[in-house]
């Protein structure tokens, strides 16, 4: 059966209480009650989150630039590529952009959407739109002033080792590098 006839059947047959519990500036999160055909009463929590953007820099030589960012609430400062989070009405790949310059200090003459993925489905509606950043030029914005990054040059093999080794622990990272790894071995 397909996805979208078996997606309509569940909620047709759910009899569905949505509300909301917390809103906030990043995310909200809300309760669902559904209940399918004759089964206990189930409640879900959902995190609603407008999604974000990933970035693969390339440099002219084909290195990458990651970030080393302090992240909070693990207390550590890990690699990642660059991201961040849409801003309401805001298109993927004018964050993609404006990411990009706030984060590295380039602009990119060429953007390539390749893909995405949900971070956590179970409980989160977050999506990350991917792209990878190509003819950088030097084009910085202002920094946000809460965070805390250091670029680093890479090549794709040590960016890869980097995660065998387990010094790249994010998952959007990992995700990013290793679909990259293989679109360009198909490119």
């Amino acid at each position: 059966m397909e996805n979208s006839k078996r997606q309509k059947q569940l909620e047709e047959k759910a009899n569905l209480e949505t509300r909301e519990i917390y809103k906030g500036k990043i995310f909200s999160v809300r309760k669902d009650r559904l209940q399918f055909d004759s089964h206990s009463l189930h409640e879900w929590d959902i995190i609603e989150h407008r999604g974000g953007v990933a970035i693969i820099p390339v440099s002219k030589n084909g290195t990458l630039f990651l970030i080393q960012q302090w992240r909070r609430a693990i207390g550590k400062i890990i690699y990642e590529i660059p991201a961040g989070k849409l801003d309401e009405g805001e298109t993927p790949l004018l964050c993609a952009q404006k990411e990009l310059q706030e984060e590295i200090g380039y602009r990119a003459k060429e953007m390539i959407p390749f893909g995405g993925l949900y971070t956590t489905p179970g409980f989160c509606t977050e999506y990350i739109h991917f792209f990878i950043a190509k003819d950088l030029e030097e084009n910085s914005l202002s920094k946000d002033i809460h965070e805390a990054i250091d670029v680093v040059e890479v090549s794709l093999n040590d960016a890869l080792n980097l995660i065998d080794s387990e010094e790249i622990t994010d998952a959007k990272t990992i995700a990013g590098l290793l679909r990259y790894q293989r679109w360009i071995h198909h490119a």
